[in-house]
């Protein structure tokens, strides 16, 4: 073999690496345009969470409250029994029908109380959803974590393939002047 066949070798070897190089880094642009496009998305679900657990404290508190409004409720039932009885016989006459104050607000408390415990299911169905979706943005995260974990490491894995390539493209280049001086030498 004849060196002009050995420089043609090397030369190919040489734009076979360049090549490779530049495979490698468009390929590690790619992948830090991917790992922002996930950091814009993980961004966006922590702020999401932190919306939902906000949401998700604040229906505790109203929830916690459920007890404080029933205690009110009965004893504004308890003193409107107190308040009948003294009416009915402060108006017992012979010659009037007495009316029961209990009668008469009897179907506004039953209202209420329907009423306030509506709301506070409603409230506790609100909470389990919004609990179910502090879960998903959590596994959501953690999957969006692990997706940047792993572009991050086929980002060194592709920076180190370029690095071997421009090891390689460094041999080619020096056995192509070797080559190359050994044909200027012949002639």
């Amino acid at each position: 073999m004849d060196n002009e066949y050995y420089y043609n070798q090397a030369r190919n070897r040489y734009y076979d690496a360049c090549s490779e190089i530049n495979n490698c880094e468009n390929r590690v642009n790619e992948l830090i345009n991917e790992k922002n496009a996930v950091i814009a998305e993980l961004n966006s679900l922590n702020a999401d969470l932190i919306r939902h657990r906000n949401a998700s404290e604040q229906l505790s508190n109203v929830i916690a409250q459920e007890t404080d409004l029933t205690n009110s409720l009965d004893s504004v039932a308890a003193n409107m029994e107190e308040a009948s009885t003294s009416f009915t016989q402060m108006a017992d006459a012979p010659d009037s029908s007495s009316v029961s104050i209990s009668e008469v607000f009897s179907d506004e408390m039953t209202a209420t109380r329907n009423t306030l415990t509506s709301a506070m299911d409603s409230f506790r169905a609100k909470k389990s959803a919004v609990e179910t979706r502090i879960a998903e943005l959590e596994a959501a995260i953690r999957e969006a974590e692990n997706r940047i974990a792993d572009i991050e490491s086929a980002i060194n894995i592709t920076r180190a393939n370029a690095e071997a390539w421009r090891s390689t493209r460094n041999n080619a280049s020096m056995d192509m002047e070797y080559y190359r001086r050994r044909m200027n030498s012949e002639d």
